[in-house]
């Protein structure tokens, strides 16, 4: 049945690559789903009513590395690189201070306002510092070590690392401007990563989503931790992102771009 034939021969074309071996987006596809069971089943409903839910985020967080490490060894045969700790730091710093600049902004603006009169410290504040930091590492080996291995060239390694990114934090479906925020702090990683550097990635990520989260909690935030400030919008939705979220205000638009636009730049002497 020549039919047949032609059917199967264009599905092994499409699977495979002519050199051999199976093609990235197949590879990408197949550790997506995996993530996908994986946290499905952190999160089953027989589970969420023995174990705490804090640590049921610890536990899917750690699973979710483990997973991303066995995938690497799979795919490429080799273990990822460990993290560098000044590239850390500096990400860590980064993320926080873009964090805080634009609390007190929103603050003076009268943009935001707190909740409570003094701050509320709580043993969250520890507690939900390895939850962050396991997620956000989790993050990079699933969106960058995994997407920029698996592509032949720099320019789909950074489109595969952002949907990757997006389709793992489901950043998709934080409407427009939340989305485009996700798309840029998804390239910017990749950039990061790209260059040696995942320590950034993943101290920024870190940083911004624990200081946006648990020390100074904006609107749309819920993680199920006591905050140290927790923030309302009051007006300028706009820039702060309102309700919906620090991710969806165009200052942290304004943040991606200026950090994009720094580790994007050209050097002297480069072409």
């Amino acid at each position: 049945m020549r039919w047949w034939n032609k059917f199967l021969n264009g599905l092994k074309t499409l699977a495979l690559r002519p050199e051999g071996g199976v093609r990235a987006p197949w590879k990408l596809l197949l550790a997506y789903i995996l993530y996908g069971l994986w946290a499905y089943a952190a999160t089953a409903l027989p589970v969420r009513g023995l174990v705490h839910g804090r640590i049921i985020s610890l536990i899917g967080s750690l699973g979710a590395v483990a997973l991303s490490h066995a995938l690497i060894f799979w795919y490429a045969k080799k273990r990822p690189a460990r993290l560098s700790w000044k590239p850390l730091g500096v990400g860590t710093l980064l993320g926080a201070l873009s964090v805080a600049v634009g609390a007190v902004l929103f603050l003076a603006m009268d943009s935001m306002r707190p909740m409570e009169k003094a701050p509320s410290p709580s043993w969250d504040l520890l507690w939900m510092l390895p939850v962050y930091g396991l997620a956000s590492l989790a993050e990079e080996r699933f969106a960058r070590t995994l997407a920029l291995g698996t592509a032949s060239r720099p320019v789909w390694g950074y489109a595969a690392s952002s949907a990757m990114f997006l389709a793992v934090t489901g950043g998709w479906a934080l409407g427009y401007v939340g989305a485009l925020n996700m798309l840029l702090t998804g390239l910017v990683c990749a950039r990061w990563s790209a260059r040696g550097r995942a320590g950034a990635s993943v101290g920024f990520r870190f940083a911004w989503s624990y200081a946006s989260g648990v020390l100074l909690a904006f609107p749309g935030g819920s993680t199920g931790a006591r905050p140290l400030i927790s923030l309302y919008s009051v007006s300028e939705n706009w820039l702060t992102g309102g309700e919906g979220g620090l991710i969806r205000g165009a200052w942290m638009t304004l943040v991606l771009l200026l950090v994009g636009a720094w580790l994007f730049r050209r050097r002297r002497g480069s072409a």
